[in-house]
């Protein structure tokens, strides 16, 4: 072994080639060493059997919750605007009953985030929103009302849309048969029509003919 001063074995480090220093033989466990050229760090120097080499740490994917479409949450937070406006309007306390008491903007950009299959119970808004009993008895049926009428509307929406899409491509396909069958119906009467004409000129080919023998006939009799 060796002090700063002094030491007993025949090298004082591993730095000396013709040596066999090697720190596994003082130490348990191995050391962490880093490759000057690329930087990377292992464990174990290169001339150990088993050396190890440390990967980076590999950064997480952030877990985003699913949430509805930015088209979707806007809509949404509008009618639960009007809805807020108009409980308050219908209220008898109306007078002092503010809007953000009843449903501030807040929770209304949480609940117009959230997917209609993971808001199905009432009392599941008071703990999103993290409200009194008391607020959850005034008002949680009704806003999940309100999304549940709005999910509805869309769905309604969505199917028409879906109905009028079908009814278009029906109306496109029967304008397209149409037209390649009148398509077809001018390149037929085409074709028939130069039919025609080939066997006129035919017809006509051959009458001259026959008349031309005819008027040889003659000319023959007449000598």
């Amino acid at each position: 072994m060796h002090s700063a001063l002094r030491y007993t074995t025949p090298w004082c480090c591993n730095q000396h080639s013709e040596s066999d220093f090697h720190h596994g033989h003082f130490f348990k466990g191995r050391f962490l060493y880093q490759d000057t050229q690329t930087g990377d760090l292992f464990y174990g120097a290169e001339d150990e059997p088993h050396q190890i080499k440390l990967l980076p740490p590999q950064k997480k994917r952030k877990a985003y919750d699913k949430s509805r479409t930015p088209d979707e949450r806007k809509s949404l937070a509008s009618r639960l605007v009007a809805w807020r406006y108009k409980e308050r309007a219908n209220s008898p306390l109306g007078a002092v009953l503010s809007l953000s008491s009843i449903l501030d903007d807040a929770s209304i950009n949480i609940l117009s985030k959230i997917l209609p299959q993971n808001i199905t119970d009432y009392r599941q808004i008071k703990v999103l929103l993290d409200q009194t009993t008391d607020w959850e008895q005034t008002w949680s049926k009704k806003i999940l009302d309100v999304i549940q009428q709005f999910d509805q509307d869309l769905a309604d929406l969505r199917q028409t849309v879906n109905t009028q899409k079908k009814s278009q491509q029906k109306r496109a396909k029967i304008a397209q048969d149409r037209m390649n069958f009148e398509e077809a119906t001018k390149e037929n009467e085409e074709r028939i029509r130069q039919e025609v004409l080939q066997r006129y000129a035919q017809q006509l080919g051959s009458n001259r003919n026959a008349l031309r023998n005819i008027n040889v006939d003659n000319d023959t009799t007449t000598m």
